[in-house]
């Protein structure tokens, strides 16, 4: 076992290692290539051509194929994963999300039923899809759902974090992650007023959708065990910067039983397992730590969360990930504030063990330069 996955696995047991770790989670085309030193075919001037619109607008009525995106899925997790190895990272949450089922030149559906427009990062590429709406209307529209895509999800993570974890894995501490959490992926399918009725209205079919995908998720960490990977990271955003979206006894009610399934699972694989939530999440940390999880990453300072507060309401019971800002600190800032920021953060938060050092989300107009002034930070003030 190399020192960083050494490092890595001390604060996921809340133990101190020979020093605290930095992870990356950076899903931004622009800054991978950079850091590889790659250059890509910048999709938006092409996307913008109007006949290569109606070419994508005539393929998304009649002969719409997703083998093209799985096959670039694939090749863009490896590279990300090479981009964190280069770096210098000790551990990486990688996303491997191959869920397209339909689209045209201005939006696609995903095998979950939710339907997303394209973005893009002002440099030409491709940036995270924006939710627009969901599928899902009732009972009868969940039973005609065509899940085909849902099913081949698992053959197709394992695949990609295999070849990750064959190459990288000596290196770096892969955290392979999910296509959405439970909370996310059933309430994004029907619509947030929808589902908040369906809480009321028709909690049967809450349940049954719940349960199938916590059906699918611990499939899933099936696959990424047999890929080689140490752990896994659940993305499942339940809080808003004043707090958690649902009452916490509702999120129990709907969603306990499917967190306490996922990480048992995880845990009887010989995997640890993270949540990352943004929002204050000061309400739910408890929670998440009974429910079974190793970490918690996001951890906002823009959602008002302080880490030592964060650190005191862990009380040793869950690792803390992240809380490295990436409004200011991770885009145009100084790097004496870079540095600040991140010695600041061990201070609150790495004593005794279980803190990862980690910028709290990803988008486009994040430095390279300022993310090689956090790792070089995490270096110089994070010895034990």
């Amino acid at each position: 076992m190399s020192a960083a996955h050494d490092r890595v696995l001390a604060a996921l047991e809340n133990r101190e290692g020979d020093r605290v770790p930095v992870m990356d989670m950076m899903v931004e085309f622009a800054n991978i290539y950079e850091i590889l030193g790659k250059r890509k075919l910048k999709l938006a001037p092409l996307m913008s051509n109007q006949y290569v619109a109606r070419a994508m607008d005539f393929a998304g009525a009649h002969a719409f194929t997703t083998l093209p995106l799985d096959f670039a899925m694939d090749g863009f997790t490896y590279d990300r994963t090479a981009a964190s190895v280069k770096m210098g990272y000790d551990c990486v949450w990688v996303g491997h999300v191959p869920i397209w089922m339909s689209g045209d030149s201005r939006s696609m559906i995903d095998i979950y039923g939710r339907r997303w427009e394209y973005t893009f990062d002002g440099r030409g590429n491709l940036g995270t899809p924006m939710y627009v709406g969901g599928m899902i209307d009732g009972p009868a529209t969940w039973s005609a759902w065509d899940k085909g895509g849902i099913f081949k999800l698992p053959a197709k993570n394992n695949r990609a974090y295999a070849r990750c974890q064959k190459d990288f894995g000596e290196e770096l501490y892969i955290m392979g992650g999910f296509s959405g959490g439970l909370y996310e992926v059933v309430w994004q399918s029907m619509g947030f007023e929808r589902f908040v009725l369906c809480t009321r209205k028709e909690k049967a079919l809450l349940h049954r959708m719940i349960d199938f995908y916590t059906d699918l998720y611990c499939v899933i960490l099936e696959a990424m065990a047999d890929a080689g990977l140490p752990a896994a990271i659940y993305s499942d955003d339940l809080a808003y910067r004043s707090g958690p979206m649902l009452n916490p006894r509702t999120l129990e009610e709907f969603f306990g039983d499917g967190h306490r399934r996922i990480t048992e699972t995880a845990h009887s694989l010989g995997m640890k397992i993270v949540i990352h939530s943004c929002g204050n999440v000061y309400d739910l940390i408890g929670w998440f730590a009974d429910s079974g999880f190793d970490g918690v990453h996001a951890l906002e300072p823009t959602a008002g969360v302080e880490l030592a507060r964060a650190k005191e309401i862990a009380a040793g019971r869950i690792c803390l990930l992240g809380n490295i800002d990436v409004t200011h600190i991770l885009v145009d800032a100084s790097r004496d504030e870079v540095f600040e920021a991140v010695r600041q953060a061990i201070e609150d938060a790495g004593t005794g063990g279980g803190y990862i050092v980690a910028p709290t989300n990803s988008h486009p107009q994040m430095s390279v330069q300022r993310l090689r002034w956090m790792i070089e930070a995490t270096r110089q003030y994070g010895a034990c």
